[in-house]
């Protein structure tokens, strides 16, 4: 039957065309064409109709008498706060309305757009509706299917925010794949879930595109256009019941916009979907695809209801639609207006007088209160939770997150730049210090090769591990809200994906410039040389993780970071060996100075470690040899150790002292997230 109607539609076409003119072969081509996209479009649609969480579960959203404040400071002059000391009025937080008495709802099946000029506070309610506010400053009721939102009702509820958000070195395939993987039932096998991934990006026009970086500001990648089906895809993937879109035809041209339009309406159709969308100015064709309409204007409802019905309403207000006009168009030329949108808002406020929270025109707006069968009654007022809180188990959350970070950290990480940096500064160190001699004229050349090594190891990591955090904290709230894994699986997983790649530089470097350099030739010493440049590696990173997941800002966390780092330096013991009295025990505080009392005690506690005496003119002049003051042939390590008082600690102390201050605060960089993560999600 589909099938003769589409043969009808063709032929009819190919005789004339909307205008009334004959058509051409091309005319035919593509309504050929469109035909064959919107079969296909149903196709996918239908292939994920039987696992459907929506089409089994649908979810009614409802909302009204929803008030939302947010406090600003009101700061006074000095001499303002001292002319108004006797009065109550000086300066303190004002209370200012972004939101007020807005009410509606959204049906399964249907599309409800929202639409106002720009800062009417659509994106607010967006973001109230999806529970991204926290409850601070906000008033009102919000329901789904008759009950509060809850943390597990989260899953049910997929977000695209208007500002794409991506780990920039992963392709499109990849960033949808992981996501699968992550929030797909874990009943479904991989295999299903990467078939699933191919026909969204097939439904989405993404297949082009699948194996391209996503990219960002700094990094080469897809369109906007791109990004943004890329952000939809990501959401529609995972099945969702409610969808929640900000601006989801910003960056598409009307063609994409209409098909974006369209499969957006048919997922609502066929698979039960509630879709509440933010929209600005839609043509003529995506607005029609919208069920209901809710118009705002300066954070006050203007329009609620059926999308067909608001022509009527705005001419019963005196406001008449040119039939050839635009009705979305036209609606906002009318509501950017100042004297016409005040207007209609009083007309609105009018109407629902009575009703001042909007709860009595959810009720006839709503399906779900307007069905007299007990079952189905049963249904519709269903609490929205599931029997897990997430879908991939522990281990599978580690294991996809740990893949993920490996993809994006290596190219980061192990970007050109940094390899060439690490490359030119060991040619430089292999040029300086190449064949030191064990003799004593060279014993200060050994030991600033050694510090050298400590020093760059120690800021070298921190610097490059203090952005980790604040920028993946963004990104980490949006999936953590999204009941995507837990945040210890995220952490762990940084963790483990980045302990190769940060330990691989410190070795390329490491190993020429010992021997070249000429150090204790012993191999044993040589193990444990590298070994404690590895952990000191280590400890310096997990400095960078503290101070950036603290402060959560890199320019703050860089600042903090710097001054510490010099102190460790001032405290080392190669710059200050007698600290003033009563601050000797400040030494004790900078990982630095273990860090460098290890590295010396591998090539000066030895036996093997022995200084050829210095010869007549081979030393500056005025300085002495040390052999002058006894009969020495030689000069050993350890005394060479103690006028440094570098030998006070034994050296297993010194490393178990630097891995605790490894461990420890990697403990507590996990903690300050755990705080600064909930914090972002209130």
């Amino acid at each position: 039957m589909e099938q003769t109607e589409n043969a009808t539609i063709i032929d009819s076409s190919s005789t004339t065309n909307i205008n009334g003119k004959p058509s051409t072969s091309d005319d035919i081509n593509d309504l050929t064409a469109q035909l064959e996209r919107s079969a296909n479009r149903a196709e996918l649609i239908q292939s994920t109709e039987k696992g459907s969480t929506s089409a089994k579960n649908p979810v009614y959203v409802e909302w009204y008498g929803i008030n939302y404040s947010i406090s600003t400071e009101h700061k006074e002059s000095w001499s303002n706060k001292f002319e108004n000391s006797g009065s109550k009025l000086g300066s303190g937080k004002n209370l200012r309305t972004i939101i007020e008495n807005v009410h509606g709802c959204a049906n399964p099946g249907e599309v409800l757009a929202i639409m106002g000029p720009s800062g009417c506070g659509k994106t607010t309610l967006l973001n109230l509706l999806g529970d991204r506010v926290g409850s601070k400053g906000v008033q009102g009721t919000l329901t789904l299917n008759g009950h509060k939102p809850t943390k597990i009702s989260k899953k049910f509820i997929a977000y695209c925010t208007q500002d794409d958000m991506f780990f920039p070195q992963l392709t499109v395939k990849e960033t949808l794949s992981f996501t699968a993987r992550l929030r797909l039932p874990r009943e479904m096998s991989r295999h299903d879930k990467l078939k699933q991934v191919e026909n969204t990006m097939t439904l989405l026009n993404l297949t082009k595109c699948a194996n391209t970086t996503v990219g960002d500001q700094r990094t080469r990648g897809i369109s906007g256009g791109e990004r943004k089906r890329t952000n939809i895809a990501s959401e529609l993937l995972t099945n969702p019941s409610v969808i929640l879109l900000d601006e989801p035809t910003t960056g598409l041209d009307s063609t994409l916009a209409l098909e974006l339009a369209k499969i957006l309406k048919e997922f609502a159709v066929k698979q039960k979907k509630t879709i509440i969308m933010v929209i600005h100015q839609p043509s003529t064709q995506v607005f029609d695809s919208f069920d209901k309409l809710m118009l705002m204007a300066d954070g006050q409802m203007v329009y609620f209801g059926e999308r067909a019905d608001v022509v009527d309403y705005l001419a019963d207000q005196g406001f008449k639609c040119h039939p050839n006009f635009n009705p979305s168009d036209y609606i906002m030329e009318l509501l950017n207006d100042n004297t016409i949108k005040q207007k209609l808002i009083n007309a609105y406020a009018h109407k629902v007088r009575d009703d001042p929270t909007g709860k009595q025109v959810i009720e006839k707006h709503s399906r779900r209160s307007h069905t007299d069968n007990q079952l189905d009654n049963i249904i519709l007022n269903a609490p929205v939770t599931t029997g897990r809180r997430w879908e991939a188990t522990f281990l599978q959350q580690i294991s996809v997150l740990t893949e993920r970070t490996f993809k994006q950290s290596r190219k980061v990480i192990l970007s050109r730049i940094n390899v060439y940096y690490i490359i030119a500064l060991t040619v430089i160190s292999l040029i300086v210090w190449f064949r030191i001699p064990f003799a004593e004229s060279n014993i200060n050349d050994r030991i600033g090769n050694i510090y050298f090594n400590s020093l760059f190891w120690s800021f070298y990591p921190m610097i490059g591990a203090i952005s980790t955090f604040p920028l993946d904290l963004i990104m980490l709230s949006k999936e953590r809200q999204s009941r995507s894994y837990r945040l210890l699986s995220y952490y762990l997983s940084k963790q483990i994906a980045e302990l190769p790649l940060v330990i691989l530089s410190p070795m390329v470097y490491s190993i020429p410039v010992y021997w070249v350099s000429n150090l204790l030739p012993d191999f044993g010493r040589f193990v444990a040389y590298l070994v404690v440049i590895l952990i000191g590696t280590l400890t310096s990173q997990s400095f960078g993780y503290f101070f950036g997941a603290t402060l959560s800002n890199v320019q703050k966390s860089m600042a903090i970071c710097v001054v510490f780092l010099f102190a460790f330096i001032l405290l080392s013991g190669y710059f200050v060996k007698h600290l003033p009295t009563g601050i000797t025990w400040m030494k004790y505080l900078s990982f630095m100075k273990y860090f460098y009392s290890l590295l010396m005690q591998t090539q000066f506690d030895s036996s093997k470690a022995q200084f050829k005496c210095a010869g007549p003119g081979t030393l500056p002049t005025g300085q002495k040899s040390v052999c002058d003051t006894g009969n020495m042939t030689s000069i050993s390590g350890i005394s060479i150790l103690d006028g440094e008082g570098l030998n006070d600690l034994p050296w297993y102390i010194n490393l178990i002292v630097l891995s605790g201050f490894c461990i420890v605060l990697r403990i507590l960089a996990y903690y300050s997230l755990r705080k600064n993560s909930s914090r972002s999600k209130k």
